[in-house]
């Protein structure tokens, strides 16, 4: 991800969570000055369909987004990003994390089928009543 794609990572995010978005400063900040980020954009045709982002650190991975555009869900490209995470951290991570709202049932799926478990729940995660699963997966797995 470069600071030229924000605006259309933007546009994906606000469609994707509405109402616990990041936001551009939020993004650029990231890419700009947090050594641990890395962030991953998906292009089909030229064309902006998703996004991820990870904070590597030491040996422990952290999932702090995955977005697809509407329009393009149900093709797969959620698992793309989940196995592109997996190699890249491969050799440097042991485990990769991450939190997702309870109630996000596409993404419990996505994240079963790659084979994280359930560590538990961080209540209010996402503000007054939104609680989130913390999840993992041994890289190897």
């Amino acid at each position: 991800m470069q600071l030229e794609d924000l605006n259309t990572v933007i546009k994906i995010e606000e469609e994707a969570f509405k109402d616990t978005t990041w936001t551009i400063e939020a993004y650029t900040r990231e890419l700009v000055m947090n050594q641990f980020a890395h962030y991953f954009i998906l292009e089909i045709d030229d064309e902006i369909v998703g996004y991820t982002g990870i904070w590597l650190v030491i040996d422990q991975c952290q999932i702090t987004t995955v977005a697809i555009k509407k329009s393009m869900r149900g093709k797969g490209y959620s698992h793309l990003l989940m196995e592109h995470i997996k190699e890249f951290v491969r050799g440097q991570a042991d485990t990769i994390s991450l939190e997702v709202r309870v109630d996000n049932t596409p993404a419990l799926t996505l994240y079963e089928k790659s084979g994280f478990n359930y560590g538990g729940v961080r209540k209010n995660y996402y503000g007054e009543g939104l609680d989130a699963h913390v999840m993992w997966v041994n890289i190897d797995e």
